[in-house]
């Protein structure tokens, strides 16, 4: 009795694996392109913080590649995460365009905390989306 105990744990452990295999968000070679793409642009945007004409560019072109991001991943069957981390890194982009396009002065630190946690945030996107299966 107890062998069979253990064995229909087995079964249904391995059950479950089998099955949060087959319903997660398979690799796609088109998102993890997008994220790699915003990671790169905000690692080269920090050094450009310092002058104010460039940065402000740089936040209008980076937030539409993140709105394109989400845009991507809100309709991947099974990705509930992705789509809730992507709308994160898209309002945080979004939020320093606005303050850009506000009309107020933007301070160098400011943009450089902005872009750095834009890259931050894409860094762990990047990750979780390169461990997908394949």
């Amino acid at each position: 009795m107890k062998r069979l105990l253990i064995l229909a744990g087995v079964l249904l452990l391995n059950g479950c694996a089998v099955y949060d295999a087959v319903t997660m968000t398979k690799y796609d070679p088109n998102e993890y392109l997008l994220i790699t793409e915003i990671k790169v642009d905000a690692t080269d945007y920090v050094a450009q913080c310092d002058d104010a004409a460039k940065s402000r560019l740089n936040a209008m072109v980076l937030s539409h590649k993140t709105r394109m991001f989400s845009a991507y991943s809100e309709n991947l069957p099974s990705n509930g995460d992705g789509k809730k981390a992507a709308k994160a890194l898209d309002e945080i982009a979004q939020g320093l365009k606005d303050r850009y396009n506000s009309g107020d002065k933007v301070s160098a630190i400011f943009c450089k905390l902005k872009f750095e946690g834009i890259e931050h945030s894409a860094d762990v996107i990047q990750h979780v989306l390169g461990n997908r299966p394949r």
